[in-house]
């Protein structure tokens, strides 16, 4: 057969191309889709689904859990994950079925956000890929059950530059610009300032490259954008003043923010603990940064294969974007938390996973064995060392929210049961575990003035609880009620004024 008939017979039909890469698509699909599940099955099987409550967890379940008054919300704050958790918290103080709902909230945003992904690269494995990273990192799963913004805010991230890149390669599309905004929309209404700096950027990639300049693309990315911080807008107007005021709070209240070098408080804390604040004497062990190295080395290969396939802003956006959401995180604030650079992980996972892919498919057959035994050997040692870990501070926070449900044990016979008053050291968790309000006359969590709060202590059962310290001048007669374990009885201390409905004994 001549070689030009030869060709025309070997190449396939469009139709069958076509076919081909949609059969691909659903692979790719099935892939994610178990991808996410068992995202959610390892959360719940690593840490434990009975795992009490922590501090922010109780501000947010709190807005809506008809049992019990609601926690002080300050103006950093988002009503996303409050509204996510409601469905449960109305009906049920199983912190259980709590657990379950949220880790199958995780899972399903997980799959939406890698969702659009599966149409960028020409072959479907790299948005699977990109989640099972993500999904392999400790604190990702730490967070898989939590009733915390981060991790939708990560997804988000993801799910948005998706649609905004998929708007571009299919402008007529209706699908892209709805996904893009209702992505932003989810960043807004979970974490605002998470949701200027991932609308920045592709706000200004859409109003300042001449080939994305849509009015389409720029509505979806305002309309969304506004769309998830309206309540918070509202609520600034209403209960602050105006935006600025409530901004100005919420800069307060996170130690201010302006110029600081705070990337190596983020680098302390790529093994913990949950919040670094002061972050000086925290260190992080070796080897929590073998991932971050080889994610730097990935993303450095997939931008270089997202340019050669001639399509580069699959790689470069995903990068710049990621740039944009850890900036407020490593310059303007002087503490760290590993959950504030989920998106950012989320968002390089893409590109590092397009270079793992590329490495696999340019290696000759031949050594194919050897590259995949070493990165056997890679994904196993990675798994352990973030198994560890995860282990390790599931372990810490299980035994310090078991803590706080032996506290409010001793608080109820101490005699504060609801309804009740409570201020001191932890008294917004412990409050809540309690059945009591809690209330504050001074720092972040700021309610009353010291004198409503000893006024309104005249009506209800009223203590005051003290961690490793004593009292403020202003307790220090009361009479005072050691809780502490057995080793340490003043570990923590109930001081309840005499004239208190509920006066501790002497």
């Amino acid at each position: 057969m001549p070689p030009v008939l030869r060709a025309a017979v070997d190449r396939p039909s469009p139709d069958r191309a076509r076919g081909g890469r949609k059969r691909g698509r659903a692979e790719a699909a099935w892939a994610l889709g178990a991808v996410c599940a068992a995202f959610a099955v390892a959360g719940l099987t690593l840490v434990p689904p009975w795992l009490g409550l922590g501090w922010d967890e109780v501000v947010y379940v709190s807005q809506y859990d008809p049992r019990n008054p609601a926690a002080f919300f300050s103006a950093p704050r988002s009503r996303g994950v409050s509204l996510l958790a409601a469905p449960v918290v109305l009906v049920t103080d199983s912190v259980v079925a709590l657990r379950l709902w949220l880790a199958a909230a995780a899972a399903a945003a997980m799959f939406a956000a890698f969702w659009p992904w599966l149409r960028l690269w020409p072959r479907g494995s790299v948005a699977p890929l990109a989640a099972l990273g993500y999904a392999s990192l400790w604190v990702s799963l730490f967070y898989a059950a939590a009733a915390m913004p981060n991790h939708y805010t990560a997804m988000a991230a993801v799910g948005a530059v998706g649609w905004f890149l998929v708007a571009l390669r299919e402008p007529g599309s209706r699908a892209a610009p709805a996904g893009l905004a209702v992505m932003l929309a989810v960043a807004g209404l979970m974490r605002p300032s998470d949701a200027f700096w991932l609308t920045a950027p592709l706000g200004l990639a859409a109003l300042l490259v001449p080939a994305w300049r849509r009015a389409g693309l720029v509505a979806a990315v305002a309309g969304g954008a506004l769309a998830g911080v309206a309540p918070w807008l509202v609520e600034a107007e209403a209960a602050y003043g105006g935006v600025p005021e409530r901004l100005a709070r919420a800069a307060e209240i996170q130690g201010g923010t302006g110029w600081t070098l705070s990337a190596g408080y983020a680098l302390s804390t790529l093994d913990g603990p949950l919040l670094c604040r002061p972050c000086t004497e925290d260190l992080v062990r070796w080897p929590a940064l073998l991932w971050p190295i080889a994610l730097v080395v990935l993303v450095v290969f997939g931008v270089a294969v997202a340019q050669r396939a001639r399509r580069p802003a699959v790689g470069w956006l995903p990068v710049v974007v990621a740039v944009s959401t850890a900036f407020t995180y490593l310059f303007l604030v002087s503490y760290s938390a590993p959950r504030f650079l989920l998106p950012t992980h989320a968002l390089l996972m893409l590109p590092a996973a397009a270079g793992l892919r590329d490495a696999w498919a340019s290696t000759r057959p031949a050594l194919r064995p050897v590259l995949g035994t070493g990165l056997a050997v890679a994904v196993v040692g990675h798994l352990l060392i973030q198994g560890a870990i995860l282990t390790h501070w599931a372990a810490v926070h299980l035994a310090a929210r078991q803590d706080y449900a032996r506290l409010a044990g001793e608080l109820r016979e101490a005699g504060l049961r609801p309804p009740c008053l409570l201020t001191g050291d932890d008294a917004i968790p412990v409050a809540y575990y309690t059945g009591c309000a809690s209330a504050a006359p001074s720092g972040n969590n700021t309610t009353h003035t010291l004198e409503e709060l000893l006024a309104l202590g005249r009506t209800v059962p009223f203590g005051l609880l003290a961690r490793d310290g004593d009292p403020p001048d202003w307790a220090a007669e009361w009479p005072a009620l050691p809780l502490g374990p057995d080793d340490d009885p003043r570990a923590w201390v109930l001081y309840v004024p005499a004239w208190s409905p509920a006066a501790a004994p002497e």
